[in-house]
């Protein structure tokens, strides 16, 4: 019994290697967080007292544990050493990590900047003299910026490398062999964001407010993210270094917590969100029209 398992494991994993992934990350983040809160009747979009590190360390755990085992199962000691050559490949131009430390931040304040000429509650947080939000969900000082700063600049970091290892590290290489850079980003930015919906269903209604959730978490899950995905899987093409992959994820994190405005209803979140998918759209556009122009020349 157990060697037929194994068996149809493998075959799995060989045949269809990018859908073995997404199912064995979303049974470790879906089933434990739904272990952990008290079963599938626990899940409400009302305030819980589910405990936060737990259910954020149980989520994060998915893809980190989903692409290292397999790496291993599809590739062996041979994919192990690839996956730490890329995750240690540091050696490239340098204008490969201005582009993806600097798309998040640009893009995001961009936004913010735009519709705070509108409204002055779309002002990014991080300028703002209010408690930040994120430090209060944090429990962090709310008037100390320095704190605030390092705090989420550690956590993107962590959230960057536990996400990417099975993100960029086992998937991506999978789906640009066969699909264009838009097709793959897509899919693979649709199953990000589908990966985020459970923990961020968790007490959304009053984060909502009186936006439907049939209309709000579509646009928190799938505007920005699957733009932001091709971006990432454009500049690991062009460096071919999960390092980049990792630091790219840790400054969306880091620049989408500290830009987040001090008070701000569902409907005016879901504005920023669409903004913010309308320029990391526009970037993916320039980046199609000048890599055409490369390819005739």
């Amino acid at each position: 019994m157990i060697k037929a398992n194994k068996a149809l494991m493998k075959n799995l994993d060989i045949k269809y290697p990018e859908a073995t992934y997404y199912i064995i990350t979303f049974i470790i983040s879906w089933g434990g967080l739904v272990l952990l809160i008290g079963g599938p009747s626990k899940i409400t979009s009302q305030p819980t007292n589910a405990p936060f590190l737990p259910l954020y360390l149980l989520t994060v755990a998915g893809p980190m544990i989903s692409g290292v085992l397999l790496t291993g199962l599809y590739h062996g000691k041979k994919g192990y050493r690839d996956l730490f050559s890329r995750l240690f490949k540091w050696r490239i131009p340098a204008r490969w990590y201005a582009i993806a430390l600097l798309i998040a931040p640009l893009s995001v304040f961009a936004a913010l900047f735009a519709l705070s000429l509108f409204s002055p509650v779309f002002m990014p947080g991080i300028f703002d003299s209010g408690n930040n939000p994120v430090a209060s969900a944090f429990g962090l000082p709310g008037g100390d910026k320095i704190t605030l700063v390092l705090f989420v600049f550690m956590l993107g970091l962590f959230n960057g490398f536990v996400e990417e290892l099975g993100w960029t590290g086992f998937t991506t290489p999978m789906l640009i062999l066969n699909q264009n850079l838009i097709k793959a980003g897509i899919t693979l930015g649709i199953m990000w964001g589908l990966w985020h919906l459970l923990s961020n269903y968790l007490g959304s209604a009053a984060e909502a407010g009186s936006i439907s959730l049939l209309l709000y978490l579509p646009v928190m899950l799938f505007s920005f993210l699957p733009p932001f995905r091709i971006l990432m899987i454009w500049v690991y093409r062009h460096t071919g270094s999960l390092l980049i992959a990792v630091l790219m994820h840790a400054s969306l994190d880091m620049f989408w917590m500290l830009s987040m405005p001090i008070s701000i209803t569902g409907k005016e979140r879901m504005v920023w969100y669409i903004l913010w998918a309308v320029v990391l759209w526009s970037i993916v556009i320039i980046i199609g029209i000048v890599d055409n122009k490369k390819k005739v020349e």
